[in-house]
């Protein structure tokens, strides 16, 4: 019965008679040398908010999609992780009865499932190296601690936001009015900024990675 549910497509939400909320392209960063690209989008349809992003990382392509409600609690994600061209790992999940019920498969044909507590409000996904999941972490909520779900490496950790304050943050050129924050995730830190409207401007994490917008967001 479960593997069925987990079959079953991301569909619930929509991406037709969508809002956009953003789009765009974060060019990561490390070193001063590029090291990858994520393009993402994300979009509301009334209580559903869809974030879909690819990314690109020399070999390997990873595309992921994500539905939550208004707060950023999960309802449903997949992700597909390819090699060269060859079907690596794919991930599923499904919220139902206050949990979040994942299955992993990879190229060999093994599977797996986790399932997680979920709490409204409380709970949001975070993958590493996916940063347009940033934009979960302040919405709706006052600085403080909840729960993150990482699927790739099916485990939990503890996340604290913090709040700045305004900064202005330069975007393609361009001086736009911020607000920075500061998740701190176990021993991992990112400082991110965001426009009036929750848009992601910039990322920096404590390993060194920074990513900046190719563009004013839209």
């Amino acid at each position: 019965m479960i593997v069925a549910v987990m079959s079953a497509p991301l569909a619930a939400s929509p991406l037709s008679g969508q809002a956009r909320i953003d789009e765009g392209t974060f060019v990561f960063l490390k070193g001063g040398a590029p090291a990858r690209t994520e393009t993402f989008k994300i979009s509301r349809n009334r209580n559903v908010i869809t974030a879909t992003a690819q990314v690109s990382a020399g070999t390997q392509q990873i595309a992921f999609s994500l539905a939550t409600d208004t707060l950023g609690t999960p309802t449903q994600y997949k992700m597909s992780i390819r090699d060269r061209g060859a079907g690596v790992t794919e991930l599923r999940a499904m919220a139902q009865g206050g949990r979040l019920t994942s299955m992993t498969s990879s190229q060999t044909g093994d599977e797996s499932m986790r399932e997680y507590p979920l709490t409204v409000g409380k709970t949001l996904l975070l993958e590493p190296g996916l940063l347009h999941l940033l934009y979960f972490v302040p919405l709706g909520k006052t600085p403080g601690t909840f729960q993150l779900i990482e699927p790739r490496s099916a485990r939990t950790l503890n996340g604290t936001l913090s709040a700045k304050g305004p900064e202005s943050i330069q975007v393609a050129g361009t001086a736009v009015a911020g607000t920075h924050y500061t998740l701190a995730v176990g021993p991992g830190r990112y400082e991110f900024w965001v426009d009036n409207k929750g848009r992601l401007l910039r990322v920096e994490s404590a390993d060194g990675l920074s990513a900046t917008r190719e563009d004013l967001p839209r």
